[in-house]
């Protein structure tokens, strides 16, 4: 997968731009306060680092070797947001914990 594929896959999906950063290529244009992938050029080569950034500071930072395994852990992180929030909002949800049981029941 290919970023730019990644930004197809998750706008069919429903995401909005303004959750993620990709690269400052797709999505919103800065990654304060969302999910991001950077490309940098690293020892061996190109590195692609995903990581949440808040107030200024990376959290959850990793660094894959692959555009595509970067592109497949983005995609699922935010995909489970995603589905996290909707199974929320379903009414008698909201404060269940996702490793409960009943959640799983529905999430299976």
């Amino acid at each position: 997968m290919t970023i730019k594929e990644l930004h197809k896959l998750l706008q069919e999906g429903g995401i909005l731009e303004d959750q993620y950063f990709l690269h400052g290529l797709f999505g919103s244009a800065d990654n304060n306060d969302k999910i991001g992938l950077t490309i940098r050029k690293g020892q061996y080569g190109l590195e692609y680092e995903t990581y949440y950034k808040e107030r200024g500071e990376k959290h959850s930072l990793r660094t894959f070797t692959t555009e595509k395994e970067a592109c497949e852990h983005i995609y699922k992180k935010l995909i489970d947001e995603q589905t996290l929030y909707r199974i929320q909002k379903i009414v008698g949800l909201r404060w269940l914990r996702v490793d409960e049981p009943s959640i799983q029941k529905i999430v299976n």
